[in-house]
């Protein structure tokens, strides 16, 4: 028997990926929850008079961080990560799967977030995609690192709801993760994201 190609390797894996993330119950109750919060924190901003509301000005990006975090740590939960990497030993190519296949699964998730912001009376910014996209980028890599749902879910709801907010009118805050250069957040997700490959490349499973 022939060994597979790097790209069989790889197209392989990402289709493992994608048929474990949209299988996973805790992925299909965040997304619907997100949706659903969304429709319903809006409705009661236009209610009351607000009536410009974008997905960003809510909780709904914690959502996104929950869907970047489930995406990496709930295989490490159940012990599921080991046997992934016995069917991908090349531990970059198991990484580079999951990165992509959550960044082919959250894009339509969030354009479909801010689809439903703009149906029930809310603003749709198409920005707004890139960036719930990004902030689940982040996630998943945080969660590379701590391998805990936990306290990866802390840290990170810590930051973007609480520290976040505490400096946004700082002079630097576009700069930050949920900041709003994009040159900044290109460069806080491949550093991020090069660091949890770095972990993901060298520790035990």
């Amino acid at each position: 028997m022939r060994p597979r190609s790097d790209t069989r390797i790889l197209t392989d894996a990402f289709r493992a990926e994608l048929l474990k993330l949209v299988t996973l119950p805790a992925i299909q109750y965040t997304v619907l929850g997100i949706w659903a919060v969304t429709a319903l924190i809006t409705v009661a901003l236009v209610n009351a008079g607000q009536d410009n509301t974008d997905v960003l000005s809510g909780p709904v990006p914690a959502g996104f961080v929950v869907l970047g975090l489930l995406s990496m740590t709930s295989e490490y939960q159940g012990g599921q990560i080991r046997t992934t990497l016995v069917a991908v030993p090349q531990r970059i190519t198991a990484y580079v799967a999951k990165l992509v296949v959550l960044m082919v699964v959250t894009g339509p998730v969030a354009a479909a977030t801010v689809a439903v912001n703009a149906l029930v009376g809310g603003r749709a910014d198409a920005r707004a995609i890139g960036y719930l996209t990004v902030t689940a980028l982040i996630a998943q890599a945080v969660g590379a690192l701590f391998r805990r749902t936990v306290p990866a879910l802390v840290g990170l709801l810590t930051y973007y709801f609480i520290i976040g907010p505490l400096v946004r009118d700082r002079s630097f805050a576009e700069y930050l993760p949920d900041g709003t250069n994009w040159v900044a957040l290109s460069v806080w997700v491949v550093g991020v994201t090069a660091l949890a490959l770095a972990a993901f490349h060298t520790r035990d499973a």
